[in-house]
């Protein structure tokens, strides 16, 4: 189809050919699909009033290709509202026979569909082929510019994006930023949009929520129904990290800003267990007057407030420097008291040092027990069963391809028959896949524990106020304030520490369940 500005110059040859006069010339860049175009309504109404009594258009189906407004069109022109329409292969009169019109209109509504389903189905299938048909990719992927259309590597990383994009999956996954903070490290690492500019709160969210980045897309298939598909487009993180993400952002933490005055640990990881609002920290620092014995905050003070003594005058005077740590009540009324630093703390090295193990023991739990929580056996045997059904439908497809060549199925019957079968396919991959995975995923988790166990008391002890916080973390995801005390909810895996060390003590040779560290 010509462009509109070479329409215009064609049909102005029209013009002077058959000496037209011109009232207006409308251009309206929207597609005539659907019924209700402005400027199309605009100029049949200019009509109705005499303003014009013909039109002058490049092909026919320029002016419609719905029924509403193709109709609209061939019932002036009977009515002689419209006296005239030419276009650059001929011409329509009141007296000529309106069927003629009337397959034309037909034809340009049946292009639109066809059109649609062609799109609709290509889009569809190319995402059977593991790519996603959508126009804008996600950030830090763009579209093969030298590839062509069903090619390989349709997707391709954006080389000035796909770094920065998987660094801010990387900050995420410590769990030490919100989405505010990580949009500060985006600013800086210089993430920008299409627009060269910096992106928003909003764009971040998206990004860390999109299951695109582990390698996976959603899209419809035939009957409409939303399926997940996975990309052959490089992945930026794991899906197990993906989820683990997920669980981040479920979380309603609030993880200390850098630019707090104070550096408290363990905000926004401890719950009241009354009204469950989370604890908040408060910094007591008080000197007692050596003269007056009055208590006084010597955060925005240097002297006393009864006395006036100066606080430089005093000698030796009596300095409390503590952090509790007590309910918000951001929900009303709550009767639980608060906790000192000191008591959370001493709950915590408590946990910790009922999980923690030997060096003895974590050599020997490295070098014999790392297929002991998962049956090898029945996994191998459960990918064997899907081995055997995948087979069965790879089968199932060549006697499909020798029925269609011997012409007992239609193609329609094929191509049904085809992706059903290479949904199956697909999906005893992904089972595979996923068994196989959870044995690395599994062997990760048990050394990751264990290194946790073997190391973290003495971390906690030694490190600073982020190692123990993260290390708080680590032990559990269930910390509440009951009756001015912690409770600390050890997560499974590492409770199984302890029973795998005291049921296999003897083999290790350790005369202690608890660690000399």
């Amino acid at each position: 189809m010509a462009s509109i500005d070479d329409q215009i110059r064609e049909v102005r040859k029209l013009v002077e050919k058959y000496d037209l006069n011109i009232v207006d010339v409308i251009q309206e860049s929207k597609s005539a699909k659907e019924p209700g175009r402005p400027l199309f309504n605009q100029m049949l109404h200019r009509i109705h009033k005499g303003e014009a009594d013909g039109i002058l258009t490049w092909k026919l189906n320029r002016l419609a290709r719905n029924p509403v407004d193709g109709g609209q069109i061939s019932w002036m022109l009977q009515q002689n509202i419209i006296k005239h329409i030419q276009t650059f292969e001929r011409e329509y009169y009141p007296t000529d026979n309106v069927l003629l019109m009337q397959v034309e209109f037909g034809m340009a509504n049946q292009y639109i569909k066809d059109l649609s389903l062609d799109v609709k189905r290509g889009m569809r299938q190319k995402a059977e082929r593991g790519w996603y048909p959508i126009p804008l990719l996600p950030v830090g992927y763009m579209h093969n510019p030298r590839i062509v259309p069903g090619g390989d590597n349709e997707i391709i990383p954006d080389l000035e994006k796909f770094e920065m994009v998987k660094k801010i999956w990387q900050f995420f996954l410590t769990g030490e930023y919100s989405i505010v903070s990580i949009k500060k490290k985006g600013d800086v690492i210089g993430l920008r949009n299409r627009y060269n500019r910096p992106m928003s709160k909003s764009t971040y969210h998206f990004i860390l929520t999109n299951e695109f980045y582990s390698g996976y897309f959603h899209w419809k298939d035939k009957d409409g129904s939303i399926i997940r598909y996975k990309g052959k487009h490089k992945p930026i993180i794991s899906s197990v990290d993906f989820q683990r993400v997920q669980r981040i952002l479920n979380e309603k933490t609030y993880p200390l800003s850098k630019e707090k005055k104070y550096d408290f640990p363990y905000r926004g990881l401890i719950k009241c267990s009354e009204c469950g609002c989370y604890a908040t920290p408060d910094h007591k620092l008080q000197a007692i007057c050596t003269n007056c014995k009055c208590k006084f905050s010597i955060k925005t003070v240097n002297a006393c407030p009864k006395c006036n003594m100066a606080l430089s005058e005093m000698k030796n005077p009596s300095i409390i420097d503590i952090v509790y740590y007590h309910c918000s009540k951001s929900k009303g009324k709550c009767s639980q008291g608060s906790v000192t630093r000191l008591q959370i703390e001493s709950a915590i090295e408590k946990s910790l040092k009922e999980i923690s193990i030997t060096k003895n023991c974590f050599k020997w739990i490295m070098n014999n027990f790392k297929g002991n929580s998962i049956d090898i056996s029945e996994d191998e045997k459960a990918i064997m069963r899907l081995g055997k059904k995948k087979t069965e439908f790879e089968d199932r497809l060549s006697e499909l391809v020798n029925l269609l060549a011997d012409r007992k199925i239609n193609s329609e019957q094929f191509n049904l028959s085809n992706l059903k079968t290479q949904k199956e396919i697909s999906s005893i991959e992904l089972e595979i896949d996923d068994i196989k995975n959870r044995n690395i995923k599994w062997h990760e988790e048990t050394e990751k524990d264990f290194n946790f166990a073997l190391h973290a008391l003495k971390e906690f002890k030694n490190g600073d106020n982020s190692v123990k916080t993260g290390i708080l973390k680590e032990l559990s995801s269930n910390l509440t304030l009951i009756n001015k005390k912690l409770d600390i909810t050890t997560k499974k895996s590492l409770l199984e520490i302890k029973k795998c060390y005291s049921s296999h003590k003897p083999k290790i040779g350790d005369s202690n369940l608890l660690l000399g560290l």
